[in-house]
């Protein structure tokens, strides 16, 4: 998730162990612990693009490397405040916890975490709560700040509740989005081998929901509302992009024919060639509305330059139409009236 957030939970985790002297010390040192595994986005090279993508929430998000992480910390918080009186068993204890908490967040996200690193190379994503979710965030920041400003680690506490509660509301919500598409996949009459569905983009309430059958992937969104009907919204079907499918397009063991694999790998096998760019190799998970089969991000392939990395492709779009639908949807209104990327 977001550097705020992380830096919340880890530091309400401290908090919430501490005394009242050395709560102020704990949301420093969990805070900033459970910050750092993050530092993995400067793992970056300008003639690979895609090395980036490969290890961020790679070996540092891993809960084996949490413990190394939290005492690297504490030795740095120690060497740079000699003059606190605080134990370093404490403040280790503080950092480790901190950097326990961001694999773990960070699963519950949609994008993939190597979570049990070097044991498995699974991308672990839950799939309950959005990387943004300002209604999870900002209660989780304004306790912790209480638990910093007056010394209260119940503060802290407190916020590790709301954490609970908000967690088994979004694996509620995540349980009636699953439903929704397995009975849509049977009205269909398709017998789905794979589904995806997470929450749309900073709230809980819309999800994207994506099976695959018999080649294609089948893209439709849902607006859940408490205690309102369902609202469905109906999307498309795109070719499933396969294996064989790049071999038709580059030599697979090329440069660029190794990056649409490791594309691949981290898009969970969730990819399809661009609706307007039959060369550039998008990631299904993701799109600017729920509905749609238009990818947020891809890779360009390039026959012509087979020996050379593969190009990264944004598809953002910010214009009003946009916003304006996607936050209709939000609200689970109808968007009939507005036009839809096909």
């Amino acid at each position: 998730m977001d550097p705020l957030t992380q830096f919340s939970i880890g530091a309400a985790v401290a908090v919430a162990v501490s005394s009242r002297e050395q709560a102020r010390w704990a949301v420093l040192i969990g805070g900033v612990a459970g910050a750092v595994p993050d530092l993995d986005v400067l793992i970056r090279s300008a003639a690979d693009p895609l090395l980036t993508l490969q290890y961020h929430r790679h070996f540092s998000h891993a809960l084996i490397v949490a413990p190394l992480i939290g005492l690297c910390t504490a030795v740095l918080f120690k060497l740079l405040l000699f003059r606190s009186k605080l134990p370093f068993r404490q403040c280790a204890l503080f950092a480790v916890l901190g950097a326990l908490t961001h694999g773990m967040l960070d699963a519950c996200t949609s994008y993939g975490t190597m979570l049990y690193w070097p044991f498995s190379d699974i991308r672990e994503s839950w799939d309950i709560i959005s990387v943004i979710d300002p209604i999870f965030t900002l209660p989780l920041v304004l306790l912790t700040l209480f638990a910093f400003t007056w010394r209260r680690p119940r503060f802290a506490q407190a916020a590790l509740i709301f954490c609970a509660f908000y967690f088994g509301f979004c694996g509620l919500q995540h349980f009636k989005a699953t439903q929704v598409a397995e009975l849509l996949a049977a009205e269909r009459g398709h017998q789905p081998e794979q589904y995806s569905i997470r929450p749309s983009f900073g709230n809980t309430m819309l999800w994207r929901m994506i099976y695959r059958f018999e080649g294609r992937y089948y893209v439709d969104a849902v607006w859940l509302g408490p205690g309102a009907v369902p609202r469905l919204y109906e999307g498309q079907s795109v070719e499933v992009f396969t294996v064989k499918d790049t071999a038709a397009l580059v030599d697979p063991d090329s440069v660029m024919g190794s990056d649409v694999e490791r594309f691949r790998f981290f898009s969970q096998g969730y990819v399809t060639l661009h609706s307007d760019d039959p060369l550039v190799v998008g990631d299904v998970r993701y799109a600017m509305w729920p509905d749609s089969v238009v990818p947020l991000w891809g890779i360009r392939i390039d026959p012509a330059r087979a020996d050379q990395h593969a190009e990264m492709m944004y598809f953002r779009d910010s214009s009003k139409l946009t916003r304006v639908r996607l936050w209709e949807m939000i609200q689970g209104r109808d968007v009939a009236r507005l036009s839809r990327v096909e």
